[in-house]
Formats: structure tokens, C-alpha cells, sequence
């Protein structure tokens, strides 16, 4: 009974420790809906140029759709096959889909944001404009184009409008910082699983971990064949994403160079009034500074136990008993409450921190409880 409750209440914490990071997704993709309704800035153009005077190709290389799955819905599949199937961790599959999702909110966010305020015109933007190359519609022959004199061009010489919205949406390209996000989150994730930093030097290493870049990488290059965007666009569409993948992988995971790269960060619960796991025999200790995992020996542990109240006579018990235990209800289960070496257990916070340091146990925290591994 006591354990379903405590195990309830954990997970009561773990879910709203997070509901700030989902809340923070969930509004910057609605703020995203309502700015890719907004109408992009009409920049004035030449039609002498010959940068926007490529033909409208009609049918798309990577279609959005196929860029959604590859970029996003493939990356959550990698991370949820590993995660949950190899690893057996809900945590790492959180943190992991939690970190995609955050990255392509930002990615849309600002790529789309760029988009309507710079305004500038695709390669293929004169044929939207005109019906250049379309015969049927006998479009305007480029050489009866020209501009006003001494002055550029606008969007009110237009003859067809339902492609000039789009038009004028080309820097920085969508399908490149999407993809460049998505594809590279999953590098980094599998870069950390597979601790590719850890110079030893396997290729096979880098080569799983540079696939998904060179899976961007063409997606980025068709948008530049299907002349729907310009080299400058996808250069700074892929560095946007990029950036978001290298910035939303380390809110949840530690640096590549890291001995725990392979592991996500512990679950944030404010004041874990748990025994961690980590604390009983046979598990280890995780101190956050400088990464150093250090194993607990028989020494520590007895001297932890002598501490609690009894030299562990009443505490030597399987680990599933006492996790989630306090230090409280550990000198409550003692037969001698605790008192055996005429000492009783006081929750009050700083409470023997100095000897259970000299003895060389777990650490302690400041609010009475063994300080959690996570």
C-alpha cells in the first residue's frame, strides 16, 4: 500500500516537473499556426534577374510530407526502439522525444518567423508571378520583360497570385532547418549512445552517426535542384537547425564528451524523500560533479547502516523493500527503533551529517535524506 503510494507520488512529481517543458512546445506550435497565416514582406525584385527566373517545378524531390517523416516521425522511432527495447528506459525515451519535439518547435518557429519577415523571392519566383514557361497559358516571354526606369519591380505586375504568397517565403529554407533539426538531434543521440568520443576510434561508430546528417544534407540539396531555393538559403536553413538540435539535445542529455553520454539526465523531482536504489548493495553512487561515478563498497555501506540505527541487523534486505524509503522509516522498521546504540534517528535537517561524513557513508542532504543518485 505504502509503496503504490509513494511510487504515485513520485510519478505525480516527475509529470509536473515537465509540464512546463510540454506547455512550452505546445504554445510556441500554436504560435507558429498563427504566424505562418500572417502574409511574408513583398520585396521588390528586377526582372532582369536571372536568380528568379527558373521554372515552377511542379512536383517537389522531398514533398513536405516525406520531410515530416523523415525528419521527425523516423528520429522518434530510432529513439523509441532504443530507448525502450535496448535500453528498458522510459526516462531516456522521454527525454529524448521530449528534446525532438522542442527542437522542430523552434526550428519552425523561427525559420518560419525569418520567412515572413524577410520576404525574399524563391528562384522560381517569376514563372510564379508570370507563367513563364507555361505555354498553355501563354505566359509572358522573358524578353518583353523590364522594369520601370530607374526603379525595381513589384508584386503588382503579377498576372497570377495564388503561388505568390509561397513565393516570396524562400530564405531561409524550411525543408533544410527541419531536417538539419530533426536528423540532427538523432546524430546526437546516437552519437551519445554509442559514445563516439570516447577515442577509441570506430568507424563503424561514425559512420552510424553521420548517416542521418547525410540524409539531410540531400534533403537540403533538392530544394536547391528543384530550384525552390537558393544555395544561401539552405546554407543558413541548415545551420538554424543545426543549432537547435545541438541546444535542445544538451536540455536532456549530458556533453558528447561526457563518460555518461549515453544516459539522460535524472528526472527533475524537487526534494526526493526516497532511499535511492543507488544507496543499497550492489548499485553505485552517481556524483554530478565532474561526471565521476564512484561504487559504493561494504565499508560505506555498513557504516551507512550503523548510522541509521542497528549496524543494518534489522536493514540487510532485498533493495525492492527499501526503495523509496526515508532514513525515517528506516529507524521505524529497527526493532529498537533506532535506540540500539543510544542514538535515535532525528530528521531534523544537518542532523549527524558530520559523523555520517567521517564514516565515510552516502551523502547526505540538507532535508534529512540520503541524497538521491538520480
Amino acid at each position: 500500500m505504502f509503496s503504490s503510494m509513494r511510487f504515485k507520488a513520485r510519478t505525480r512529481s516527475l509529470f509536473l516537473s515537465y509540464v512546463k517543458d510540454w506547455g512550452l512546445v505546445i504554445v510556441v506550435l500554436a504560435v507558429f499556426s498563427w504566424v505562418d497565416t500572417l502574409e511574408p514582406f513583398h520585396r521588390q525584385f528586377s526582372v532582369q534577374d536571372v536568380s528568379i527566373q527558373h521554372p515552377f517545378a511542379k512536383k517537389e524531390t522531398v514533398p513536405v510530407w516525406m520531410a515530416l517523416v523523415l525528419a521527425f516521425i523516423l528520429p522518434a522511432v530510432v529513439i523509441g526502439l532504443i530507448a525502450l527495447l535496448k535500453r528498458r528506459s522510459y526516462t531516456d525515451f522521454h527525454n529524448g522525444v521530449l528534446g525532438l519535439f522542442l527542437c522542430q518547435a523552434l526550428v519552425l518557429i523561427v525559420t518560419d518567423s525569418i520567412k515572413i519577415a524577410v520576404g525574399r523571392p524563391r528562384p522560381d519566383f517569376l514563372d510564379r508571378c508570370l507563367d513563364l514557361y507555361d505555354n498553355q497559358a501563354a505566359g509572358t516571354p522573358l524578353a518583353l520583360l523590364a522594369d520601370p526606369i530607374n526603379m525595381l519591380s513589384n508584386s503588382t505586375i503579377c498576372t497570377r497570385t495564388h503561388l505568390l504568397r509561397d513565393g516570396f517565403k524562400s530564405f531561409p529554407s524550411g525543408h533544410s532547418s527541419f531536417s538539419f533539426g530533426g536528423l540532427g538531434y538523432l546524430s546526437m543521440y546516437l552519437a551519445g549512445k554509442l559514445h563516439l568520443f570516447d577515442e577509441r576510434g570506430h568507424i563503424y561508430k561514425s559512420v552510424v552517426v553521420l548517416a542521418p546528417l547525410i540524409v539531410a544534407a540531400l534533403i537540403a540539396t533538392s530544394r536547391v535542384d528543384d530550384y525552390r531555393h537558393h544555395w544561401q538559403d539552405v546554407s543558413v536553413g541548415a545551420f538554424i537547425g543545426a543549432f537547435f538540435a545541438i541546444f535542445s539535445y544538451r536540455q536532456y542529455y549530458p556533453s558528447l564528451a561526457s563518460a555518461k553520454s549515453d544516459c539522460p539526465f535524472a528526472p527533475r523531482i524537487g526534494k526526493d524523500e526516497h532511499l535511492p536504489t543507488a544507496l543499497l548493495p550492489h548499485h553505485h553512487i552517481h556524483r554530478h560533479d565532474n561526471d565521476v561515478v564512484e561504487a559504493e563498497d561494504e565499508v560505506h555501506r555498513e557504516s551507512f547502516l550503523s548510522n541509521v540505527g542497528g549496524g543494518g541487523a534489522g536493514l540487510n534486505r532485498s533493495h525492492d523493500s527499501l526503495t523509496g524509503t526515508s532514513l525515517q522509516d528506516l529507524s521505524n522498521h529497527h526493532p529498537n527503533n533506532g535506540n540500539q546504540h543510544g542514538a535515535k534517528l532525528n530528521s531534523t535537517p544537518g542532523y549527524g551529517f558530520d559523523q555520517q561524513r567521517n564514516n565515510g557513508g552516502g551523502p547526505l542532504r540538507n532535508d534529512g535524506y540520503l541524497g538521491s543518485s538520480s
